[in-house]
């Protein structure tokens, strides 16, 4: 009789330590998964976040100045800005060329902000102008360039 009951008591441990056992890996892999939740939403947040000194622009006005001041902070980014001025109707290309209609990043850009301020280049921009603002996306959403139209 005292075999069985220590039989039985050894038996009630070992499901009693697998039950513990079993219980800490659930709350282990709920916890990975909860942080591994947590870590998709904080790398949203930080694409929404760095990405909003570019759509601020969108459907924006902005003074000719301002366009300037995008081109120059924008310089050592790989990222493009067109240029529409109404002096010809003839857009030009900062920094990286793109296509607005794919989304797709071309060629570094021969044009930069020393030419935009020179008056007598074809792509002067004249900092008193005005400007309308637009963004565009490749297929992934990821912004790869900005459109300013003079109106």
């Amino acid at each position: 009789m005292e075999n069985s009951l220590k039989g039985l008591t050894l038996a009630a441990g070992i499901i009693i330590t697998c039950i513990i056992i079993s219980l800490g890996f659930y709350v282990a892999r709920e916890a990975r998964d909860t942080a591994a939740n947590g870590t998709g939403q904080i790398n949203a947040l930080q694409a929404e976040f760095s990405d909003t000194s570019k759509t601020m622009y969108d459907g924006t006005e902005v003074s000719g100045s301002e366009v300037l001041n995008v081109i120059r902070k924008f310089s050592d980014e790989t990222f493009g800005i067109q240029v529409v001025t109404s002096k010809k109707k003839e857009s030009y290309f900062y920094i990286y060329r793109f296509d607005p209609a794919t989304g797709e990043l071309g060629k570094k850009s021969q044009t930069d902000y020393k030419t935009a301020q020179d008056v007598t280049s074809p792509n002067y921009i004249n900092p008193t102008g005005r400007f309308e603002g637009s963004v565009v996306k490749d297929g992934n959403g990821t912004i790869i360039g900005l459109i300013f139209t003079q109106v």
